[in-house]
């Protein structure tokens, strides 16, 4: 071989252990190379998951405080919109406040208004109110004798009738309290039994009913033999000398027995039944007075004398009381003949409808009217 031709194979040979040397180097490189690339990657990878994690705490963090933001910001809103409810619902009241006002006004003012006239009415007919309070008097004095036959009653508005008058001064109505000056005299000559009193007494009297005392049977005994001895008396007086002549001769064929019934109240079942007895005339008595009921009273009182005097003893101071008080009783009068009280109040109704009043009585009547009317036209 040529020198040229091993030059060429020795540069080949020593390329190729270049070669076989370079070629390890190289492969080094390029694991660090690697393994530098892949700690990078990790790297980054470690760190985009550490900015991600911490991109989405970020991120929680910001919805729950946005959720907290949009609660707020709702109640908020809820909050407002009540404001201003309640701001739509004070000027609804304000306005109705105010126009109620403004009509409130109005009406004191047509209520000061009418009453001013009406004042002025009323002092300038004071005339017809004291003919008005006459007329109620008078009628009250009616009612008390016909209905109550009270003539305390009647007499105190009879007075006060007249004294309305006399405070009136009105010369046309002196004949109306000359009537009213008869009708007071007539009425104060007249007794009127105390009614209450009468009532109250009898009251007392049934209730003591069982404390007063009966008549022995020796005291019945004796009042029956008494009494029918007196009524044989009286008949012996009324014959004639022959009758009794033909009386003796009759006694001496025949011998007459005298049954006598001597019934005293000696029972306890006795006594109840004549105490209840009693207590009803009593209680009759009572009503009957009450009603102003005459004869019934008289009736009852006679009835409850008759089972005193027959079967209580008159001996003892209460029932001495007793038999006193039903005889005073029995005297009076419990329904006097009263007088007709109309006269006065006839002669008041023809001055209260003579013209000049019903004049009046119209223009008042008419300014009323047109004062009542006027808030109406006003409001339309």
């Amino acid at each position: 071989m040529s020198e040229q031709e091993k030059i060429i194979v020795d540069a080949e040979i020593i390329d190729e252990k270049n070669d076989k040397i370079v070629t390890p180097k190289k492969s080094e490189k390029k694991s660090l190379g690697y393994f530098f690339i892949l700690f990078l990657i990790i790297l980054l990878a470690a760190a985009s998951a550490a900015a991600a994690y911490y991109l989405w705490e970020l991120q929680k963090k910001q919805s729950v405080a946005i959720k907290k933001q949009q609660n707020v910001i709702s109640s908020l809103k809820q909050n407002l919109n009540n404001i201003t409810v309640d701001i739509n619902n004070n000027a609804k009241k304000s306005a109705d406040n105010a126009r109620y006002a403004t009509e409130l006004s109005k009406q004191i003012r047509q209520t000061e208004s009418i009453s001013q006239r009406a004042i002025k009415i009323v002092n300038r007919n004071q005339r017809d109110w004291a003919l008005a309070e006459i007329d109620y008097l008078l009628r009250i004095a009616h009612q008390r004798i016909a209905v109550a036959k009270d003539i305390g009653g009647a007499i105190a508005a009879l007075k006060g009738a007249d004294d309305r008058i006399k405070l009136l001064g009105d010369l046309t109505l002196f004949n109306i309290r000359k009537q009213l000056a008869k009708d007071i005299a007539s009425l104060n000559a007249i007794h009127q039994a105390d009614v209450n009193g009468i009532s109250l007494a009898l009251d007392q009297a049934i209730t003591y009913l069982p404390e007063l005392p009966f008549k022995s049977a020796k005291e019945e005994i004796k009042i029956q033999f008494t009494e029918n001895d007196a009524v044989e008396d009286i008949k012996t007086e009324d014959k004639t000398f022959v009758d009794s002549v033909i009386e003796t001769v009759k006694q001496i064929g025949d011998i007459k027995v005298h049954q006598r019934s001597i019934k005293a109240a000696s029972s306890g079942q006795q006594q109840s039944t004549i105490e209840q007895l009693l207590r009803t005339y009593l209680l009759g008595a009572r009503l009957a007075a009450l009603r102003f009921d005459q004869t019934q009273f008289l009736h009852e009182i006679h009835q409850a004398s008759e089972i005193i005097r027959l079967h209580y003893d008159e001996s003892d101071n209460r029932i001495k009381q007793l038999q006193k008080t039903l005889l005073d009783y029995s005297a009076l009068q419990l329904s006097p003949n009263l007088p007709e009280l109309t006269k006065a109040w006839t002669m008041l109704q023809t001055k209260i409808k003579a013209p000049t009043n019903k004049t009046v009585q119209s223009a008042v009547t008419k300014e009323i009217v047109i004062e009542a009317e006027k808030p109406k036209q006003e409001a339309q």
